[in-house]
């Protein structure tokens, strides 16, 4: 219980008391907080657009995950967007990485990101919100921890603070069968949202890992998990 207690304090604001950064047995918790992230924002958009207008129902979906996970995913996200699309070797790349300053490319694909998960959501009904959102939360992490149970460290010669070990194929297992009970719980829908998800999520990471020269680092997690979580919405509304 410790490793959940870690994957709640380090990759969400929920006050848990003092966490150390996330080893194996963590990760492994890494959908289940995904799924919960999800669920109360979409829980909450819910409940707002029973009393309130859609839009701002949309924008409570859209800023709760964010502010739940204190922009962590999505501080990576941008990061990633500066370092993988600049034209400079991928030892520059890791610099840009290091660099806490955003960039045309960050700014450019916030906004791609923001269109495209602003118009899926808006395609899906307020009740449905907290399992979309929960279901593509959770297969975008699953995807993520998948990378790091194959792919080694980004940054040559250095350990890797926030992934002490590698999750293990047992704990990949329940994973996947916990994401895969969130997809039932959809339907159809859910068998749309987990594959696609999961796909890129896989592929974010290794289109990060071919852009860093073999490796992966936190911010480039953060980057598949975000891009997974996009691409599952869409795939929902398509």
């Amino acid at each position: 219980m410790n490793g959940l207690r870690d994957a709640f304090g380090y990759f969400t604001i929920v006050p848990v008391g003092d966490v150390d950064a996330p080893d194996a047995r963590a990760l492994v918790w890494l959908p289940l907080v995904g799924a919960v992230v999800g669920a109360v924002a979409g829980g909450a958009a819910y409940g707002v657009a029973r009393v309130a207008p859609p839009a701002l129902a949309l924008a409570v979906a859209f800023a709760l995950p964010i502010l739940l996970t204190g922009a962590l995913h999505v501080d990576g996200f941008l990061d990633g967007c500066d370092a993988f699309f600049a034209s400079v070797p991928a030892a520059r790349r890791l610099e840009i990485l290091r660099d806490p300053r955003h960039g045309t490319y960050a700014l450019a694909g916030g906004a791609i990101a923001a269109a495209f998960w602003i118009a899926a959501v808006s395609c899906i009904a307020p009740a449905r919100l907290a399992l979309a959102l929960a279901c593509a939360g959770a297969s975008a992490r699953l995807g993520a921890i998948s990378l790091a149970r194959f792919v080694p460290y980004g940054r040559a010669g250095e350990p890797a603070p926030a992934l002490r070990g590698r999750p293990s194929i047992i704990g990949l297992t329940i994973g996947l069968v916990f994401v895969l009970c969130v997809g039932a719980a959809m339907g159809v829908r859910g068998a749309i949202i987990v594959p696609a998800a999961l796909a890129f999520a896989v592929l974010a990471g290794l289109f990060a890992r071919r852009q860093l020269g073999g490796g992966l680092t936190g911010d480039a997690y953060g980057f598949s998990i975000v891009v997974a979580e996009v691409a599952g919405l869409v795939a929902f509304a398509v």
